[in-house]
């Protein structure tokens, strides 16, 4: 049996995400500052806590992982 890292399992529920949420909304998390990407983190983070074990750190990074990997595939860019 394979094991996964805690990355392996990080980059496997951001995929998971991505394919979930509607397009305008991948654009619209790729195209926000990082400051909105950390104040959207910490109210995940307080949401998460309130429904899972404190101790578990698994979802600690979910939103920058999102927000980078959007970046790179759905970000506006100006076409000349």
């Amino acid at each position: 049996m394979q094991e996964y890292s805690k990355k392996d399992a990080l980059d496997q529920t951001v995929d998971e995400i991505i394919s979930e949420l509607p397009l305008i909304e991948r654009v619209s998390l790729a195209n926000m500052k990082k400051e909105d990407v950390d104040t959207l983190q910490h109210v995940f983070d307080l949401y998460i806590r309130s429904k899972l074990d404190p101790e578990d750190e698994g979802y600690a990074n979910i939103m920058n992982e999102l927000w980078q990997k959007l970046q790179k595939t759905h970000k506006l860019r100006l076409i000349k």
